[in-house]
C-alpha cells in the first residue's frame, strides 16, 4: 500500500489533561492511555508511514502550558524515535 495515514488532533478545546488523552484516544488506533508515557509508547509503536497533524496547540497551550510543552517534547522525542511517525503543527487556515 503506498502512501500514508493521517491523523488529526484538534487540541483547541482541551481544557485538561483528561480531556488531552480522550481526543488522542478517539484519534489514534489503539491509544487508551492516560499519561504521556503511554502516549510515547502508542506512537513509538506506530510501523505504518504516519503524519500527525497537531492543531490548536496555542489555545491548548494557554490552558495547560507546563503540560503543553511536555506533551510537544513527547511529540518530537517520538516522532525522532520512530521513522514512521512525523509531527506537524499548524494553524487552521
Amino acid at each position: 500500500m503506498f502512501g500514508y495515514n493521517k491523523i488529526y488532533v484538534d487540541l483547541s478545546s482541551v481544557k485538561d489533561e483528561k480531556a488531552l488523552h480522550t481526543a488522542l484516544g478517539s484519534s489514534l488506533d489503539g491509544y487508551s492511555g492516560a499519561n504521556l508515557d503511554a502516549l510515547h509508547d502508542a506512537l513509538t509503536s506506530i510501523c505504518k508511514k504516519t503524519k500527525l497533524f497537531i492543531t490548536g496547540f496555542d489555545a491548548f497551550s494557554r490552558e495547560l502550558d507546563g503540560y503543553a510543552e511536555r506533551l510537544a517534547l513527547v511529540l518530537a522525542v517520538s516522532a525522532s524515535e520512530n521513522r514512521y511517525l512525523t509531527v506537524e503543527f499548524y494553524k487552521k487556515g
